[in-house]
């Protein structure tokens, strides 16, 4: 884990913690728990050990969702901007760099992330904007890709995004695709749960685990067999899943479309591309 990694999940306790607890004497015990984790966790993957955060800061709140008014915001947030995405998508004469920029961009919404600038009240202003940024990847491999598989297995990722992922997941059943949404089972971070999805679309949904990113361990048993099925196209959204996927990622060679924002130090480094690049890349 990189020496960054440390602060920023710290950061991201502290904007919890001032999320979920009134007094400084209970974000001090959160913290402190928290500081005593990473210690006995030195070099972990940095997901795993942002689990263990939101575990503690739930635990000692006593509220199974931080983020839940967050992320209703979000949703709104991103329904309206849905025409945008829209009009972006016609207007263009590459369709699927339009949705692949479109989903990068929708990236964005996640908070606490040190370095990292979001906000529900100004996003909108500027979303336009971030779909014209430079994409960095292969679009003719993900087009091949895409035209080798008849299943895609979709990770999500944030509240908010999903509802671009939506449009993505339209466009690909519109071209004969099969897509199993996979997304949380439970509330972390500002993740959209399978639940919550469910109430959004009638799509095929199934839960995942209840930790950031997505582990073999945590996996639920449907997941983990459409994931390990090589006749299955694996799309994953997200700094998170990156973080984890490539763990492993060899057993998905050939098979995994990461798609993101790179919105922190290492994980842009890890992808060669400067920070806040927008992301697509094939394993």
């Amino acid at each position: 884990m990189a020496c960054t990694c440390y602060s920023c999940i710290l950061d991201r306790a502290n904007f919890e913690c001032d999320l979920v607890f009134k007094t400084e004497g209970e974000k001090t015990k959160a913290v402190e728990e928290l500081l005593d984790f990473m210690a006995c966790h030195k070099g972990g993957v940095p997901a795993l050990v942002g689990t263990e955060r939101e575990v503690i800061i739930k635990r000692l709140s006593g509220n199974p969702d931080p983020y839940f008014y967050l992320k209703s915001e979000e949703n709104r947030l991103a329904r309206s901007l849905l025409p945008v995405a829209r009009q972006f998508y016609k207007d263009s004469e590459n369709k699927l760099g339009a949705l692949v920029r479109i989903v990068a961009a929708a990236n964005s919404m996640e908070f606490g992330v040190k370095g990292h600038d979001f906000d529900n009240s100004t996003f909108g202003q500027v979303f336009g904007d971030t779909l014209a940024e430079n994409l960095h990847g292969d679009l003719g491999e993900v087009k091949r890709r895409l035209s080798s598989f008849d299943n895609v297995l979709y990770l999500t990722d944030n509240a908010g995004e999903v509802v671009f992922d939506l449009l993505l997941i339209e466009k690909l059943k519109d071209m004969g695709k099969r897509v199993v949404m996979a997304s949380k089972s439970e509330p972390i971070l500002n993740d959209v749960t399978a639940e919550e999805l469910c109430s959004m679309t009638d799509n095929e949904v199934i839960a995942t685990g209840p930790v950031v990113g997505t582990t073999l361990e945590n996996l639920s048993q449907e997941a983990l067999s459409l994931l390990s099925n090589d006749d299955w196209l694996v799309i994953s959204k997200g700094m998170g899943n990156f973080e984890t996927l490539s763990e492993f990622e060899a057993q998905l060679s050939g098979r995994l479309v990461y798609i993101m924002r790179a919105k922190c130090e290492p994980v842009a480094r890890a992808l060669g591309v400067p920070k806040g690049t927008l992301v697509v890349k094939t394993v």
